[in-house]
């Protein structure tokens, strides 16, 4: 049964975290959850089967090193602590951080319009994104210059992301039809964006 690309990348994701992080402590569980939220439940799940394994293989030492049932349930006890740390963490941010990105300008008091010159891509790819209606994923390019431009980490630029997804703003009713939302995807607003060349190569990441 063929994957699905977001199947395939959960899989990469997974396997970089085991390569990094062969016996996951806390805050790498943190760590990894919020660079990569939309995998995050996988991420505890993977880290608790991981500890598990390590709990296993150390019963499987010479005899002369007893693993007490008192040893196991410590074992268990972190294992569980650790997941707890990592899930809570992950709610409270989530729960302080889902605001979009409208929402962080206003707090600055500033308009598209400058976000754009400062950041030095078209405002109307910048308010497709901010609006709601570039679909995913988004270039890598634009998520690192918006997280850098409001100083955010990556899992509150995709709290905002998703916020802003779920509440579109619509776009103004043409005389014959109602409001619509016009998604999509982050290349196809790229090309179609009034940048010079050379710009929208550097948007697309060919540079």
């Amino acid at each position: 049964m063929t994957k699905s690309p977001r199947e395939n990348d959960r899989d990469q994701v997974l396997y970089e975290f085991h390569v990094a992080c062969p016996h996951p402590t806390a805050a790498e569980i943190i760590e990894w959850a919020e660079r990569y939220p939309q995998f995050a439940e996988d991420i505890r799940m993977h880290a608790a089967i991981s500890r598990d394994w390590d709990v296993t293989d150390s019963m499987d030492e010479p005899e002369d090193v007893p693993i007490s049932e008192t040893m196991m349930a410590r074992a268990h006890s972190r294992v569980l602590n650790a997941l707890f740390l990592s899930k809570s963490q992950a709610t409270r941010e989530e729960a302080e951080q889902s605001i979009g990105f409208h929402e962080m300008l206003e707090s600055r008091g500033q308009k598209i319009p400058e976000v754009a010159r400062e950041l030095g891509i078209g405002r109307d790819v910048l308010a497709d994104l901010f609006n709601g209606w570039m679909t995913e994923p988004v270039g890598r390019v634009l998520v690192d210059a918006v997280r850098g431009f409001f100083g955010i980490t990556e899992a509150t630029f995709q709290n905002a992301y998703r916020h802003a997804f779920d509440n579109p703003k619509l776009q103004h009713a043409k005389s014959s039809g109602p409001p619509v939302i016009p998604r999509r995807s982050y290349e196809e607003i790229i090309a179609g964006s009034n940048m010079p060349p050379e710009r929208k190569k550097y948007w697309l990441g060919e540079f």
